[in-house]
């Protein structure tokens, strides 16, 4: 199978797995609205959600893959590191689930420094966060395995495991809603152990892909040089892990920043959830198809590859941006405003959303350059720039929280985003490990200049268009919209790959 067509397969099942998504979060959002049990929810997933974006969506694939590649000519040497490599990072994540989950009350006056001590918020997040923690040794288990079956290209079941997790959780749900147990502390505790169970889920279908792949884990005659190997692959798998990991640690900066103000954190969870949908189709090919393919490539054939892979990063990324900054509130009020999220919690909702929505383009290049940065051999450089990042987006967003509220404070995500990829972009152009060709550079900024012309277009189309009464034709207005802004943006950017094409062979 070509690389187009596995990166084609990888983002048709991401993309099935985020519509369930958005189903989960809409019925999360009828049950809990934008009250403290919702604030207290979003603040006890923070850790669990990270661990989904650190191990179980492909990120920690950008170090495993090459390791079994280069385990060695013995049959046995790739198993034999897969196996040491499972029982140290699953020994790893198990120490730490049980010291959060005794340290809770402590992590959540961390996190969410403005939920009051003995406070519903508070002690809900506390319960909530020590039953959810359960579900990070299970994200290490279906890491390992999913990776075994990327290695020899099984790319379908894996990128299908996140749906299967989505459908636990929404199965939970439904029960919830049919007994009405709405904005309720049971509610939010069901969700958390159908989070669980959803871990489990995915760790089972990732075994399934791997099953009868030549790296399955072996046990018996393990090392203290494979546990060495080990010890190597986690350490590599560091500037991946964070720069996967950016998007919800920054989500866990800003919640701690305007956790003072009741129910900014609810609300800027679900507009997070939402952004997650193009990171996540961005961040899934990368580190299942991307890595493997540069691995393939000699050093000048991978700096064009990296290339063009931003590039088809931006054609995605720059559309979406433009889209959800102009969309934010009649997406936020189709998807969400039933039960007992109400039109106030969808203003609240989209204005966070269209902020955020300015950080998408930068956000998934981050995943693209991380993914060059770690088959360029560049890891100390790239872990340097993605702390160096959340730094910045630390002090950003206690600043402007405290000077100017939620939603400046949900800007820090932008700039430091902004930041992370200027320099990490130019340490790898200094390099050689990425290279843009003219055309290229002529067809990204003809791909901007689409987008924005898109964002005009549609902003017109949606003043002109009043917003429609009813879920029905809400639902038909924003898929109006959504059409007209993909026939807009389809025809800019069909034109801009034949402007630059005759350009370019008109300069040759």
């Amino acid at each position: 199978m070509s690389l187009l067509a596995r990166t084609s397969l990888v983002s048709a099942a991401t993309l099935a797995s985020r519509v369930l998504g958005f189903a989960r979060d809409a019925a999360t959002a009828a049950v809990l609205g934008v009250g403290p049990v919702a604030d207290a929810l979003a603040a006890a997933m923070a850790l669990p959600l990270l661990a989904r974006r650190l191990l179980a969506e492909g990120a920690f694939n950008l170090a495993f893959i090459p390791a079994l590649a280069r385990a060695g000519d013995d049959e046995a040497a790739p198993r034999r590191l897969a196996g040491a490599t499972l029982l140290l990072l699953c020994g790893l994540l198990l120490l730490l689930a049980a010291a959060a989950a005794l340290f809770m009350p402590q992590l959540i006056g961390l996190m969410a420094p403005g939920f009051e001590a003995g406070g519903q918020r508070a002690d809900v997040a506390i319960l909530c966060g020590r039953v959810v923690v359960l579900y990070v040794p299970l994200a290490g288990l279906a890491a390992i395995y999913g990776g075994i079956a990327n290695a020899t290209h099984r790319v379908l079941l894996p990128a299908l495991a996140p749906a299967a997790a989505n459908v636990t959780v929404l199965c939970v749900i439904a029960v919830l809603l049919a007994r009405g147990l709405m904005e309720s502390d049971t509610a939010a505790f069901a969700i958390v152990v159908a989070q669980v169970g959803a871990g489990a889920a995915q760790f089972v279908l990732m075994r399934l892909a791997a099953r009868g792949c030549p790296a399955l884990p072996l046990f018996r005659v393990l090392t203290v040089q494979d546990f060495r190997g080990a010890l190597g692959v986690l350490r590599a798998a560091l500037p991946a892990l964070l720069f996967a990991g950016l998007s919800q640690l920054r989500f866990i900066v800003v919640v701690a920043a305007v956790s003072a103000s009741p129910g900014a954190v609810a609300a800027l969870n679900y507009a997070q959830r939402l952004l997650d949908l193009p990171l996540g189709l961005v961040g899934a090919s990368a580190g299942a198809v991307l890595v493997p393919a540069l691995l393939r490539r000699g050093r000048a054939e991978a700096a064009d590859d990296a290339g063009r892979a931003v590039l088809a990063a931006l054609a995605f990324a720059l559309p979406a941006a433009v889209g959800l900054a102009v969309l934010a509130e009649p997406v936020v009020v189709t998807l969400f405003q039933r039960g007992s999220f109400d039109a106030e919690d969808a203003r609240l909702t989209g204005a966070l959303l269209a902020v955020l929505a300015a950080s998408l383009p930068a956000q998934g290049l981050e995943r693209i350059l991380s993914a060059a940065a770690s088959t360029a051999g560049l890891i100390t450089v790239a872990e340097r720039i993605a702390l160096a990042s959340l730094v910045l987006c630390m002090a950003a967003a206690a600043a402007l929280a405290w000077a100017l509220g939620p939603l400046a404070a949900a800007g820090a995500v932008a700039l430091s985003s902004l930041a992370s990829i200027l320099a990490l972009g130019g340490s790898l152009v200094r390099r050689g490990a990425l290279r843009f060709s003219v055309p290229a550079l002529l067809a990204a900024a003809g791909l901007a200049a689409a987008s924005l012309a898109m964002g005009v277009a549609v902003h017109a189309f949606a003043s002109a268009w009043p917003p429609a009464q009813g879920t029905l034709s809400g639902i038909l207005r924003l898929t109006g919209l959504i059409c007209c802004g993909a026939v807009i943006y389809g025809a800019g950017a069909l034109g801009v790959k034949v402007a630059v094409s005759r350009a370019w062979r008109h300069g040759t």
